[in-house]
């Protein structure tokens, strides 16, 4: 026996022509899919370039890869400062420097070379250094006008027969 249909029969030619048809129109979509992923990552990536060149990172060290190397000279500077036993007291009032240096038994460290940096913390073109003058007693002094109020930093380094001593506070300059 034979099967039959009850419905009117298609012929198979027109069944090929319209699907051939219909995935040919699918397949216009996949090349704009793949073209707008790749835009849309490209995009990113041209904003994140323009971010990168407008914002220069800040560079805090300069040579920063031979003090890297000189680490371990650093380390043996601040041994031999610790065993110095020194200490400091820095004062910034109304434009002047005032710094006090006494050795290991409280006695006053006189004829040292005294030199102190003011670093500011936004801007290096403000940056200034200052040599010190003894003023007797262990006590070194100067006028240090800064150009803008805020906080800087102050890098004070005493030098006396060949022994280095080193000091670090912030100031506030009003």
């Amino acid at each position: 026996m034979t099967a039959t249909s009850s419905g009117p029969e298609v012929p198979h030619a027109l069944d090929a022509v319209d699907t051939e048809a219909l995935n040919r129109r699918r397949g216009r979509f996949v090349p704009w899919i793949i073209a707008a992923f790749y835009l849309t990552f490209m995009t990113a990536l041209v904003g994140f370039v323009f971010i990168a060149y407008a914002h220069p990172p800040s560079e805090t060290t300069e040579d920063a890869y031979a003090k890297g190397l000189a680490y371990n000279d650093i380390l043996a500077k601040a041994g031999a400062q610790a065993q110095l036993r020194w200490r400091s007291d820095i004062d910034y009032t109304a434009g002047r420097l005032r710094f006090s240096l006494t050795d290991h038994a409280g006695q006053p460290v006189t004829a040292a070379r005294v030199k102190a940096w003011f670093v500011h913390p936004g801007n290096a073109v403000e940056d200034r250094s200052f040599d010190l003058r003894d003023d007797g007693e262990g006590r070194y002094v100067t006028d240090a006008p800064l150009p803008v109020k805020g906080v800087w930093t102050v890098h004070v380094t005493a030098e006396k027969a060949g022994r280095q001593y080193q000091s670090v506070t912030t100031v506030e300059v009003e």
